[in-house]
């Protein structure tokens, strides 16, 4: 008799789990992309983008200082496939020449002219893909974020010493606080000069996400988002961070690609800009994840 009894428990709470997970799994996941009815000729179209139509996230830097023209100094695009688990970093340069609002300009002042809305216009129609998120990090959010996970360890590979910009780092494997963490994000003193910078900044993401997601940190993750929300402007919901923050697991574990937009330095008009090359971008972004990592970092 007893054993009947325990086993209609066991089947109740194996009942109540089962439902739990899937409802858990339906709630916290990733929206998924509508996919209207396409034409033959939309479907080839779709065939020459630049493969980034995965959950795409927007990821700006600004200044955030009282009467600072704040203009978008990080800018980069995140994609995350929520079915496969990996995720891609592009950073788009800040000197990059494109058009906003129909005239030539850096893509940096396409913030300081309109916002995140035109910023996420300018890099929608550049890289014809859809923006689903949008992610505003200001210095002081990066300074709470960081001290907040007790620091990151990074490998400062030269001296860092900018007095001025409050820039002082010497070089070898060290923990960073937040002040120190920024000034390592924002150095631009190498021989790559902003290109150097993006890959740091791509670091430096890589390396915050991983130390969040440390057994030590996972029981203060509500404490985590809930200080996200608060430093950071962004419309990413509760529901999406947590999606995003059962998929970096896996999506750390693969190894996130990260690339820098391709181009060159260029003078037009007296006017240093980077001018993008989208041929070999698509090029890079054809080869395997696994394999792009290999070029950049």
């Amino acid at each position: 008799m007893l054993n009947t009894k325990l086993k209609k428990v066991i089947a109740a709470l194996a009942v109540v789990l089962c439902v739990g997970y899937v409802t858990y799994d339906f709630y916290f996941r990733l929206p998924a992309k509508k996919t209207p009815a396409q034409t033959a000729e939309q479907k080839e179209s779709a065939k020459q983008k630049l493969g980034l139509d995965k959950f795409n996230i927007l990821v700006l830097g600004v200044d955030g200082r009282e009467n600072i023209n704040d203009r978008a100094d990080t800018i980069i695009l995140a994609s995350v496939d929520g079915k496969t688990n990996e995720a891609q970093l592009l950073s788009i340069p800040r000197d990059t020449r494109l058009k906003i609002k129909g005239a030539w300009n850096k893509v940096n002042a396409a913030y300081a002219f309109g916002g995140v809305d035109l910023t996420k216009k300018t890099i929608s129609e550049f890289l014809d893909v859809e923006i689903d998120r949008y992610v505003v990090v200001d210095f002081n959010s990066l300074i709470n974020l960081v001290d907040e996970v007790g620091g990151i360890e990074v490998n400062v590979p030269v001296r860092m010493y900018v007095p001025l910009e409050g820039i002082d780092l010497k070089p070898g494997t060290q923990n960073l606080n937040g002040l120190q963490v920024l000034a390592y994000s924002r150095f631009r003193g190498t021989s790559e000069g902003d290109i150097g910078r993006a890959k740091r900044q791509q670091e430096v993401i890589t390396l915050l996400a991983r130390e969040i997601l440390k057994a030590s940190n996972l029981p203060r993750l509500p404490q985590l988002i809930s200080l996200f929300q608060q430093d950071v402007k962004t419309d990413l919901s509760v529901k999406e961070l947590v999606a995003l923050a059962r998929i970096a697991p896996d999506a750390l574990d693969n190894g996130i690609s990260t690339l820098v937009l391709p181009g060159k330095n260029k003078k037009i008009d007296e006017i240093w800009y980077w001018e993008p090359d989208i041929a070999a971008l698509a090029e890079l972004l054809s080869v395997p994840f696994t394999k792009t990592i290999a070029l950049f970092l």
